[in-house]
């Protein structure tokens, strides 16, 4: 698995340390938002790998704001397999999720058993839960899709003072093309065509997620997240789009006090940038997160 660039993997909570820097989080109070529309149907299904009946689906999560997340293992050689994801919307009845988007079809999720109807003959396959965390005001905020509405990354090079590059929203290859004029340095920002950030999910059942919009499309990437309720967090993200592209850790914390916008709240990340020439250097991520309509 080649290392391309963390800050991409990094690109998974936002927040403005510029605003940061002006105090932001020392007045007013802390974002409080209602639990999300399909709180309730939220769940993350861990499928039983070793049935023959499954044809290589990891899990599928259905998230609190109506999105589904599938991970499903791809072989890229005989000797080696990793996962993608698939993403889209969904809506709920009696315990059959209808599906929209990348799949579509339907799951109907009964006893230990989920039954998976994506056009073609039904799959039937035992599942265990995956645990949560509790559904106290601090997690059901977080637990929703976000829309990020800025990006701030400053990198230190060597040489120079720390480099900056403040964005509406998050375009991957923008921000790279920007700070590559800025430090004269080359970071591969041509193998991010299209890795731009549509929205970030957060879930109870301790996944993160960013999908993607722009040309090429690309598949969404997703991982384990770890949440304290004092705000510090460390995930890791997988994903594939024919070959490896984003993977990676990164710690971080969230400030639901920032003393922005109605409903918004941030995160900083730690991140590395990795030039062509494989030289890493170190900075900081920041994003403002706005909650998306589900």
């Amino acid at each position: 698995m080649k290392k391309v660039l963390l800050f991409c993997a990094a690109a998974a909570a936002l927040m403005l340390s510029a605003a940061c820097n002006k105090g932001g989080s020392e007045s007013g109070s802390a974002v409080v938002l209602p639990a999300a529309k399909y709180t309730a149907e939220a769940k993350k299904l861990l499928l039983d790998e070793s049935s023959a009946s499954n044809p290589g689906i990891v899990s599928i999560e259905f998230t609190e704001s109506g999105r589904y997340i599938i991970c499903y293992r791809t072989v890229l050689t005989k000797a080696e397999a990793t996962v993608s994801f698939m993403h889209g919307t969904y809506t709920v009845n009696n315990n059959v999720y209808t599906l929209k988007g990348a799949a579509e079809g339907t799951v109907t999720v009964t006893g230990n058993q989920v039954t998976i109807n994506l056009g073609e003959d039904n799959i039937v396959v035992t599942y265990n839960e995956a645990d949560k965390y509790p559904a106290n005001n601090f997690y059901t905020t977080i637990a929703r899709a976000w829309n990020v509405d800025k990006t701030d990354i400053s990198v230190n090079f060597d040489g120079k003072s720390s480099v900056g590059v403040v964005k509406t929203g998050c375009d991957i290859p923008a921000i790279l093309k920007e700070l590559e004029s800025k430090a004269d340095v080359d970071l591969k920002d041509e193998e991010f065509a299209g890795y731009v950030v549509s929205e970030i999910n957060f879930t109870m059942s301790k996944t993160i997620e960013i999908a993607f919009t722009g040309s090429p499309v690309r598949m969404p990437v997703a991982g384990p997240i770890t949440i304290s309720e004092n705000g510090s967090v460390s995930y890791e993200l997988t994903g594939s789009n024919g070959v490896e592209v984003l993977s990676g850790s990164a710690s971080g914390k969230f400030d639901l006090n920032p003393g922005l916008g109605s409903n918004q709240i941030m995160l900083t990340l730690n991140t590395e940038l990795t030039t062509k020439s494989g030289k890493t250097y170190q900075g900081k991520v920041s994003f403002i997160l706005s909650p998306k309509a589900s």
